[in-house]
């Protein structure tokens, strides 16, 4: 595991949001996902991924509680940044339970796509 810092979390934040773009690319079209076994599987790690969103946005969070009790953020308009702080807090919350949710969701999507294969074809 990499040492932890802004320049790592920023770059693994950008290279996990490429993946996921890369990955729409991947599965569009009619040869991308062609048996049932393969949308298993992506699944079952698009699964993964969201089972660890909730701690990243935790994280965030935490940094923001920790850069406004330092008197680190200054707005660029030059208000007060607590209602804004707030605000992303807010919805920083908000996002981690609906990663809960998409990861329940997910994890019963896959919960089937396990079992499921593909049919012999007669030629």
């Amino acid at each position: 595991m990499n040492t932890p810092g802004p320049d790592h979390a920023r770059t693994h934040a950008r290279n996990a949001a490429d993946a996921i773009q890369q990955l729409n690319h991947r599965t569009f079209g009619r040869e991308a996902l062609p048996n049932p076994p393969q949308v298993s599987e992506v699944t079952q790690f698009l699964s993964k991924l969201a089972d660890r969103l909730p701690q990243a946005l935790d994280q965030l969070s935490t940094a923001v509680r920790r850069h406004l009790a330092e008197d680190l953020i200054r707005m660029d308009d030059g208000t007060d940044a607590g209602p804004a702080a707030d605000d992303v807090l807010h919805h920083l919350g908000q996002a981690g339970l609906h990663a809960r949710t998409l990861s329940d969701s997910l994890h019963k999507a896959a919960s089937p796509l396990f079992h499921m294969g593909t049919k012999e074809t007669s030629a």
